[in-house]
């Protein structure tokens, strides 16, 4: 039976063209997945992990990631004139304006078969003076949640999104789905 739900939903993993990352099985060991196990759109991940062993029972499911990136700061550029003449600008330039707000804000979502498990949302904004050199940064999610899908789960979706930031460049993601005793 468990060797046929895991066939058909990886079946159907591949007829719907989602990246498969993993299966997880309850009481299973932990799995890690790195930014490789997911797909890509924009700063935003997805990963599908196949669930068996839901029978309908209390089950515990624990997601923890550390994804590291690029920050953004918004700098702009604005026309000046430095020396006016009788016939209008003699010296323009250009003024170079850096914010003061330094963004790098990251979501993570988890979800199974459209049941809610968690989310979590962390940043590491920064009110800064001049531009800033160093704009690597790295958040810790964490969603923990007992709860019981009725056997309804069968494959979790994992969402990794990047709010406000530059780029995303490394995923550090453990998942866990065990039984409440």
């Amino acid at each position: 039976m468990k060797k046929t739900i895991l066939a058909s939903a990886l079946l159907m993993s591949v007829l719907s063209g989602a990246a498969q990352a993993d299966t997880v099985y309850v009481n299973g060991a932990l799995h890690t997945l790195s930014k490789s196990d997911f797909v890509q759109s924009g700063n935003n991940y997805t990963a599908y992990i196949d669930v068996v062993g839901d029978h309908g029972q209390q089950l515990i499911f624990d997601v923890d990631a550390v994804v590291g990136g690029y920050g953004y700061q918004q700098i702009t550029y604005q026309r000046i004139c430095l020396q006016m003449g009788p016939h209008g600008c003699t010296e323009p330039d250009i003024r170079e304006i850096i914010s003061d707000d330094f963004r790098y804000v990251v979501e993570l979502n988890v979800t199974c078969n459209g049941i809610a498990i968690g989310s979590d949302i962390d940043n590491k904004n920064e009110q800064v003076s001049g531009r800033v050199s160093n704009k690597y940064r790295e958040v810790k999610l964490l969603t923990r949640k007992n709860t019981a899908t009725g056997g309804n789960c069968r494959q979790l979706k994992v969402q990794v999104n990047g709010l406000e930031l530059g780029s995303i460049s490394n995923i550090a993601l453990d998942v866990l789905v065990a039984e409440a005793f």
